[in-house]
C-alpha cells in the first residue's frame, strides 16, 4: 500500500516532549490508537514532504516556533495538517456540523491551542462502509470508489477541523483588511494536529467510527440517527424515516411523521449494538403506509409537492406529526384509516386562513405553541361532526 501521509501531506513531528504537551492528553491518545488491531499493509516510516510552505500557505509550526524534519513514528499523534494539503481529506457528510460548537471551538483552541488530536483513517474503508463523503473545499460529494484511493477522512476531531478552517478565513480576512500592515500579518491559525489509523476493513471503520460517538456522552439522538441512516437503509422503516429527515423534518419529527412514535436515542444505541427495537420492526408495513399517506397529504395541504424539501418551519418541527400521531392512536383498530382519510381529507382542502393561524400561531401566557397550533387542529378536524 503507498504511503498516504507521506505522499499527500507536508508534515512535521510534534515532539511530545519537546513541546511539553499534557501528558494525560498524549496517554489517551496514544492508548486510543495502540488498542486498534494491526492490519495488512500498515503505514510505516512517515517522513515529512517538502521544505518550507510556499507563499501565502500556512506554516505547520503555527503556534510553537520552527520544528526539525525528523522521522515520524507510525500509531503517533505526531502529523500537523496544512492549508495546501486540503485537498487529500474527506468528510463524512452525516457528522454533525454546529455553527454554535465550531465557533466555541474556534475561540478554545485559538485561545489554548488544539489540546487533543484528530484521529484521521483511509477514505476509502468509509466509502465502503457506506458514508457519504465530500470534498470540504469545492463542497463536492465522493461518487465513485476510485475517487477514495489515497484519501484520508476524518474519524474523530471534526468539529476541530471546522473550526480551524474558520480561523483560517478570519485570518485571512484580517490579513486583507490590514492591508499588509501591523499585527495581523504575523497572525498564524491554531496547530491542527491528527494520528493516522490504518484501516481497509469497512466493517471495522464503522464500528470504530460509530463507538467513538457512542462514548461521548453528550451525543443527541440526531446525532447517532445520521449516522445510522447513512448506512443501513434495508428497513423500510429506516429508510422511511430517513427519507423525511433528508427532506428537513428534525428526527423527533421525523419519528412521528414516520410510526407515530419518538425515536430515542436508546432506540438508536440498539440498533448500533445490532439489536432492532419495536420502532424499527418492519415486518408489518400497513402503519407505514398509513403513516406515509398522512405525510403526503398534510404536505400537498401546504403546497410542498411529492419529495420536494420541506423549509415550512411547523412542518419541521413536531407540532403537527405529534397531533396527527395522537389521533390514529386515540383511533379504536377498526376506525385507524377512516380517522386517517378524515385528517387527510382535513389537510388537502385546508383554507389559506386556517394555513395562516397555523403558521402564524404564538404561545400565550397560558398555553405553549404546540397546545396553540392543536387547538386550531382539533377545532378544523371537528367542524365536520
Amino acid at each position: 500500500m503507498e504511503n498516504i501521509i507521506s505522499k499527500h501531506f507536508g508534515l512535521s513531528e510534534n515532539d511530545v516532549e519537546a513541546q511539553a504537551l499534557n501528558e494525560e492528553v498524549t496517554a489517551n491518545a496514544a492508548t486510543s490508537i495502540n488498542n486498534v488491531p494491526a492490519c495488512e499493509g500498515e503505514v510505516d516510516d512517515l517522513h515529512e514532504v517538502g521544505g518550507a510552505p510556499a507563499d501565502g500557505e500556512l506554516d505547520s509550526s503555527s503556534n510553537h516556533g520552527e520544528q526539525e524534519q525528523k522521522p515520524l513514528m507510525k500509531e503517533r499523534v505526531v502529523h500537523t495538517l496544512k492549508k495546501k494539503t486540503l485537498g487529500k481529506v474527506f468528510v463524512i457528510k452525516s457528522n454533525r456540523r454546529d455553527p454554535r460548537q465550531i465557533k466555541a471551538k474556534q475561540r478554545s483552541c485559538r485561545k489554548h491551542g488544539m489540546l487533543v488530536s484528530a484521529l484521521f483513517a483511509d477514505a476509502t474503508a468509509a466509502f465502503d462502509a457506506g458514508y457519504v463523503l465530500f470534498n470540504p473545499i469545492t463542497g463536492e460529494e465522493v461518487k465513485n470508489r476510485e475517487e477514495t484511493f489515497g484519501m484520508l477522512v476524518i474519524m474523530e476531531g471534526n468539529t476541530r477541523f471546522w473550526a480551524w478552517l474558520a480561523e483560517v478565513e478570519r485570518i485571512k480576512e484580517e490579513k486583507r483588511k490590514s492591508k499588509g500592515k501591523g499585527d495581523a500579518q504575523k497572525e498564524k491559525p491554531f496547530e491542527y494536529t491528527f494520528a493516522y489509523r490504518h484501516i481497509t476493513d469497512p466493517k471495522v471503520f464503522k464500528d470504530q467510527y460509530r463507538h467513538i460517538n457512542i462514548d461521548n456522552v453528550p451525543t443527541k439522538t440526531k446525532d447517532f440517527a445520521r449516522d445510522f441512516l447513512d448506512t443501513e437503509k434495508a428497513n423500510k422503516i429506516i429508510a422511511a424515516y430517513a427519507g423525511k429527515i433528508d427532506r428537513g423534518l428534525t428526527p423527533k419529527a421525523a419519528g412521528f411523521a414516520t410510526k407515530g412514535k419518538e425515536v430515542k436515542k436508546a432506540d438508536v444505541q440498539a440498533l448500533l449494538a445490532g439489536k432492532l427495537p419495536g420502532i424499527f420492526n418492519d415486518g408489518d408495513t400497513e402503519d407505514i403506509e398509513l403513516y406515509q399517506m398522512i405525510f403526503d397529504g398534510v404536505c400537498e395541504g401546504f403546497g410542498i409537492e411529492k419529495d420536494a424539501p420541506i423549509k415550512n418551519k411547523v412542518l419541521k418541527g413536531t407540532f403537527i406529526w405529534h397531533w396527527t400521531a395522537k389521533k390514529i392512536h386515540e383511533a379504536d383498530e377498526d376506525k385507524r384509516i377512516d380517522v386517517a382519510d378524515k385528517v387527510i381529507n382535513m389537510f388537502t382542502g385546508m383554507s389559506a386562513q386556517d394555513s395562516e393561524r397555523i403558521n402564524n400561531a404564538e404561545k400565550t401566557e397560558s398555553q405553549t405553541r404546540e397546545q396553540v397550533i392543536h387547538g386550531i387542529l382539533d377545532e378544523m378536524y371537528n367542524r365536520d361532526k
